[in-house]
């Protein structure tokens, strides 16, 4: 029966068992024992190696730091007899946005309302965080969370899903997510393929999503329902929109401002190019035209499929436009600047805040 040695407290007996540890298990294995037993007078209760020489004390092992007897301690223990692993109590997944006053919105989606006699308008709100629903009035559609790398913690882009509800991208946790209705968590789609979403569409069809990533600098696609993201064109996108024929539309950060997109071949044209947008933020299309939000202009440019593009309108109330929506009577613009999303009439151009 093997029988264990105990370290002793007294430096003669100290010596002379090190001696013979020496002599049969060599000086390296047992010197942190020996500097553990000179230091901590009170180690006389860890074990040592064994004359077989298979438990070997630690200095980890050895020092166990007790709290003082008259310290009173709040913290509460998820460590079990026998279990040296402390776990933390799990966060909170959702930490619910407060519903107060708007934040920052910085994109905007619409659709027609169940009455059919005007638009509900989603606004995303990148500091809230969450979403935004204003139909007769407004109420939070979805809330994000404060949480770092958790879903709906910095949101940037928003498009309507025609099945029902509305899809983000969020630039901290990589993804897009589905949210089918209020209140509901959001549903991961791309299993974080998607570096940083900063635009999304819904192809004419309703079968595909299509995503702008800042970070790949690429446009992607991938099924509506979720699934494998692929490669559409190498076009860094700030803002994406399908016209009537099919032709997806991209404004960009780059030399050339505007392109066209096949999505079937990927081939991309050329529209507007020069730079004549400051800092293009976002961009939609209606009818036979397109729109474009100018950040440091304070504006939002139009432009035709030739090329041409003239600015809309520019100035009060707008101070840094960034997400726009199109529809064909109105046009829908966030100024996270104004906290707030504008409805733009098409004809006198005449502003009407909607948060």
């Amino acid at each position: 029966m093997r029988k264990k040695l105990l370290i002793r407290t007294d430096c003669q007996s100290i010596a002379e068992y090190l001696t013979k540890v020496v002599k049969k298990h060599g000086f390296a294995a047992v010197l942190g024992v020996a500097l553990v037993a000179v230091a901590v007078p009170g180690s006389a209760q860890e074990t040592a190696p064994t004359e077989s020489g298979d438990s070997v004390a630690t200095a980890q092992d050895a020092v166990k730091p007790q709290p003082a007897a008259d310290v009173k301690s709040d913290v509460k223990s998820d460590v079990t007899a026998g279990d040296d692993t402390q776990t933390d109590p799990p966060a909170e997944k959702y930490s619910p946005a407060p519903d107060s006053d708007p934040s920052y919105p910085l994109a905007v989606a619409v659709t027609p309302n169940a009455s059919g006699d005007g638009q509900d308008i989603y606004a995303l709100d990148l500091d809230l965080p969450g979403v935004w629903l204003v139909d007769s009035k407004r109420s939070l559609f979805a809330a994000g969370t404060r949480l770092l790398r958790k879903p709906m913690n910095r949101p940037r882009c928003i498009a309507i899903d025609p099945r029902g509800g509305v899809f983000v991208g969020d630039s901290a946790t990589r993804e897009v997510y589905r949210i089918p209705e209020a209140g509901a968590a959001p549903q991961p789609l791309t299993d974080g393929y998607i570096g940083v979403a900063m635009a999304v569409c819904v192809s004419p069809d309703g079968k595909s999503l299509y995503v702008g990533d800042a970070e790949k600098r690429a446009t992607f696609r991938l099924p509506i329902e979720g699934g494998k993201c692929e490669l559409v064109a190498r076009v860094n996108a700030r803002g994406l929109a399908f016209d009537e024929q099919g032709t997806l539309w991209a404004v960009t950060p780059d030399a050339v401002a505007v392109v066209s997109i096949d999505v079937e071949s990927g081939e991309v044209t050329e529209v507007v190019t020069g730079r004549p947008y400051q800092y293009p933020n976002g961009l939609s299309w209606n009818g036979n035209e397109g729109f474009v939000t100018d950040g440091y202009g304070k504006a939002i440019w139009k432009f035709t499929a030739d090329g041409k593009t003239e600015k809309w309108h520019q100035g009060d109330p707008l101070v840094g436009p960034v997400g726009i929506t199109a529809t064909d009577d109105s046009i829908y613009v966030a100024d996270p600047k104004q906290k707030q999303v504008y409805q733009f009439d098409r004809k006198s151009k005449a502003a009407t805040p909607k948060l």
